[in-house]
């Protein structure tokens, strides 16, 4: 694989469509733009408030890698945090950019590769990194980086896709390779649309897989974040424990079972059973360490 050229390429899809950029319906980058994005991402995914209740924030040196429209960063600044976020691309800096300006707050987003941080060795407190680090293939050269810029005894918190999950396990390496096969049969593709799946994302599947065979790696990358996306990989807690080898692990947990993926029965799932679900075979996989 060439790494430079797959991080480009990542690199230019969230250029243009920076992370939870197209779930709202209003007028972008206006202060009812964020507030309603920030209203779903916390409604749907309320462990993410959980799991920053981990470390104390006031007063400390906080990093960002992959602020995306900088949610979880307006939240760490209202907790207390001196931010700074990073973004690989110049489209999701300048939202997370105009967002601290209209409300108001201080701090800064930089465009950055988080694989070569610009920061002098031992600059934060805490590192926060949530659903960034399988999008990128050197992985291990940005954590790396984060041990550096972190100061002694600092935290990091960070998400990964979990390998040892529902949505991995049954949704996207059984449900959503038996769907790709229906797809070629006639009248398949009005079927699921009927059924809520948008007719363009079937499609581009359909035409991506005819006459060849993916790659479990390919498969997964094109099935988290839309047929077209380059690359991305997950992660099961050895391979996580792995990843962070240079630093003192606290905890390695699985959260959140997306329960809009199951349709009626999701909707009729009780919290209780949902967060049950997450916190055993969850997508999202968590580590909270520290620098030794």
């Amino acid at each position: 694989m060439d790494t430079i050229l797959t991080q480009e390429r990542v690199r230019a899809f969230w250029n243009s469509k920076p992370c939870d950029s197209d779930t709202v319906e209003l007028e972008r980058y206006s202060r009812e733009y964020f507030r309603e994005i920030e209203r779903q991402r916390y409604e749907l995914q309320p462990h993410i408030l959980e799991i920053m209740d981990k470390v104390d924030w006031r007063g400390k040196q906080v990093l960002e890698v992959g602020a995306g429209l900088g949610t979880d960063g307006r939240t760490i600044i209202g907790r207390g945090g001196v931010y700074t976020g990073i973004n690989v691309d110049a489209g999701s800096t300048e939202a997370a950019t105009q967002a601290l300006q209209i409300f108001n707050l201080p701090g800064s987003v930089l465009q950055r590769n988080a694989t070569r941080l610009d920061f002098p060795d031992n600059s934060f407190d805490i590192v926060y990194s949530f659903g960034v680090l399988q999008h990128i293939p050197e992985a291990p050269k940005a954590v790396a980086e984060i041990r550096r810029v972190l100061k002694p005894g600092g935290h990091v918190l960070a998400m990964v896709y979990n390998r040892s999950s529902i949505n991995y396990h049954v949704e996207i390496m059984f449900l959503r390779k038996l769907g790709l096969r229906m797809l070629g049969l006639p009248g398949a593709i009005p079927l699921f649309e009927k059924l809520g799946f948008q007719r363009e994302l079937l499609e581009k599947h359909l035409e991506l897989n005819h006459g060849r065979r993916m790659s479990d790696e390919e498969w997964v990358s094109r099935n988290t974040n839309g047929p077209d996306y380059p690359w991305c990989r997950v992660y099961d807690e050895k391979e996580l424990a792995t990843l962070f080898s240079g630093f003192l692990v606290e905890s390695n947990d699985s959260w959140f079972f997306d329960h809009r993926h199951w349709g009626v029965l999701g909707s009729m799932m009780p919290k209780s059973l949902r967060r049950a679900l997450g916190r055993r075979w969850g997508w999202h996989r968590i580590i909270h360490a520290r620098k030794a």
